[in-house]
């Protein structure tokens, strides 16, 4: 339960078995390959990069299709959604399943057939857009009685339509009146413009086009067979029609949604192909042999040894070896039991361990369980959880990372459950149940239990340090960077309690000569790495300064008890309200029940929240900042990230 041990491989492979070897590796899934182009060394020796084959521009074409497909039918395809929907899942394929269903799918004629649809689809959009563009032109031109196909062939007149700023009415009939033959109208006026229809003879037409272009007239032609009326009804009947026409074809479209599970299966069929493909930049090669190399873990070299003497027909070369301790480029995989690993989220999320770390996750669950129940603690509160992740496990499908997210809150409710019943918290006080410690009562000795809990942790985090430096032979280190601080702490705060508990003289006298050697240690050694002996010094006491540091540490873990006590509080002041409103009778009742539901549901959520947040702050800061650093590189497992379905 710990990092897994990695072993590195080096294989010589000829080109013409790659495809076999890869498809092969992939089933096998754990290996990490190396990519070679970053090792100088091996370029400078002759080797060339591995060109990706140009079978990898087939796969980017068909994975474009299908995801085309999956992107326009998801929208008509009818999926379970809510409880019904978490309790189907998505479908659980294996590696070889995957494959099976995917090749013998021809997405082809559902892709062609699509296509054409969409084609059909995107023509009526277009002749709507340029109609409904029309529509709008001739909108504001409905009072003008006159067929448009004659409107501009008059021989003896000249006719001119357009808008007209609507201030420039008044100035514009007292100029027209210079005219003799001028016909003018205001076809329709607004608060802005005026649309107007003018007609005068030809020897005039020019001083009326003079006119109006002085008061900002803006000529419009109008297109069309008859009245603007007439043609807008026609536009609108053709509206009509290519509406209908378009939903007969979005049915023949939604016809071919039954396909989308097969789409989607194809398409993580071609993301690992794609994968695969690529994997070949990683490699370097000579005229006609690969050179391959990178990590799998050690419980797994001889499976994959036999993959390798499976796949290569002809000879071949293959190397392998444990990998260092101390390189830092060895990949990280966590192997942990079944409750440790539903915290792995919270390592990953801070940083992998290195490869001559320890993994931090079996060390910080038993102290994020605790620290969170404490946060939340109330036994209701914990009593749903652990029955709502219970059903969801055993009822729904779901996917591996669902499912760690759901056990992990499955673990955190029964301490949540412990520490409520210590403090005698059942939804808030609602069900009266005797406790270990009143919150209301006893904060001052919930604040000690607190202090104390945050020592363990910070103290178990500081063995952590030891150990690892026990373990690569580094005793004097491990005096130097932890005991003398343990001599420290446990020093300064056994003197500091002499002075408010009675103790016997001699506990006050070892405590100080213990925080007097610790301190002397901190300056003496933490600043060896300095160069001159004042810097060592210098150094020294900057570190013993350090134990201010602590001072701060302890007194965060104080949030234990305040969110655990704020908690309470509100889910108390929820039950006061909700039993008041109880009191006003059969409205009040109704009142009440939602207060309570509504305040129940909402406490919950600000005091899960709060938990997580601040016990991850505590692991993160407090008890990381003593042993871990962190910085690992994470396996790259040889598969894709499914997006549509479970795979194992």
């Amino acid at each position: 339960m710990a990092i897994v041990k990695m072993s590195k491989f080096s294989l010589f492979a000829f080109d013409s078995e790659m495809e076999d070897l890869l498809h092969e590796l992939q089933k096998f899934e754990y290996v990490h390959f190396v990519n070679l182009e970053e090792e100088e060394e091996l370029i400078e020796e002759g080797l060339e990069a591995v060109s990706v084959p140009e079978s990898i521009v087939e796969v980017n074409e068909e994975i474009s299709k299908v995801r085309y497909g999956l992107d326009l039918l998801s929208q008509y395809y009818e999926r379970s959604t809510g409880i019904k929907g978490m309790i189907e899942g998505k479908t659980t394929l294996a590696f070889e399943e995957l494959e099976k269903k995917a090749l013998e799918f021809d997405y082809h004629p559902v892709y062609d057939k699509l296509r054409s649809l969409a084609g059909e689809i995107s023509k009526y959009d277009e002749e709507a857009g340029r109609l409904n563009t029309r529509k709008e032109e001739l909108k504001n031109w409905q009072g003008l009685e006159y067929p448009l196909k004659d409107l501009y062939s008059l021989k003896q007149a000249q006719v001119f339509t357009g808008i007209l700023p609507a201030k420039m009415k008044d100035k514009l009939e007292e100029e027209l009146l210079e005219l003799e033959y001028v016909y003018f109208e205001v076809v329709k006026e607004d608060n802005k413009n005026l649309y107007i229809f003018a007609l005068t003879s030809k020897d005039e037409g020019e001083k009326l086009n003079e006119i109006l272009r002085i008061n900002a007239f803006s000529n419009i032609v109008l297109e069309g067979e008859g009245t603007p009326k007439e043609e807008l009804n026609t536009i609108e009947e053709r509206l009509k029609a290519l509406k209908a026409e378009k939903e007969k074809t979005i049915e023949k479209v939604k016809e071919l949604a039954v396909y989308v599970p097969e789409l989607e299966v194809l398409y993580e069929y071609l993301m690992n192909k794609k994968l695969r493909v690529a994997a070949n930049e990683n490699f370097l090669k000579t005229e006609k042999v690969n050179v391959i190399e990178g990590y799998v873990p050690t419980e797994k070299v001889d499976e994959f040894t036999k993959i390798i003497q499976k796949t290569q027909k002809n000879a071949y070369y293959l190397e392998v070896h444990d990998a260092e301790e101390d390189d830092p480029n060895v990949p990280i995989l966590l192997k942990n039991s079944k409750f440790v690993e539903t915290f792995e989220s919270l390592t990953h999320m801070y940083a992998l361990p290195k490869y001559n770390e320890v993994d931090p996750t079996p060390l910080l669950a038993p102290f994020y369980l605790a620290f969170f129940g404490m946060m939340v603690a109330d036994a209701g509160y914990g009593l749903l959880m652990v029955i709502g992740c219970f059903v969801a496990l055993k009822v729904a499908n779901l996917s591996e990372s669902q499912e760690k997210f759901i056990r992990f809150f499955y673990y955190l409710g029964y301490s949540t459950i412990a520490w409520g019943l210590i403090y005698g918290s059942v939804l808030g006080g609602l069900i009266p149940i005797p406790g270990l410690i009143d919150p209301a009562t006893e904060y001052q000795r919930l604040l000690i239990v607190s202090i104390a809990f945050g020592l363990i942790h910070l103290y178990f985090g500081l063995g952590i340090n030891a150990y690892m430096r026990i373990r690569d032979g580094k005793y004097l280190e491990a005096l130097y960077d932890v005991g003398f601080w343990y001599m420290a702490l446990s020093g300064g705060i056994v003197f500091l309690l002499t002075m408010v508990v009675p103790l016997p003289a001699i506990v006050k006298t070892i405590s100080k000569a213990v925080l007097i050697i610790g301190a002397a240690g901190i300056v003496l050694t933490n600043g060896r790495s300095a160069k001159s002996v004042g810097g060592k010094l210098a150094s020294g006491l900057y570190e013993l300064y350090g134990i201010s540091g602590y001072v701060g540490d302890f007194v965060s873990y104080s949030r234990l008890m305040a969110l655990g006590l704020s908690g309470g509080f509100i889910a108390s002041a929820v039950n006061m309200i909700a039993g008041m409103l109880f009191d006003s009778g059969f409205v009040g009742i109704l009142g009440g029940i939602v207060v309570f539901v509504v305040g129940q549901i909402f406490n919950i959520f600000l005091s899960l929240l709060g938990a997580y947040v601040h016990t991850i702050r505590l692991t993160y800061v407090e008890f990381f900042g003593k042993f871990y650093e962190g910085g690992g590189k994470a396996f790259n497992i040889f598969r894709s990230k499914p997006k549509y379905i479970n795979l194992k």
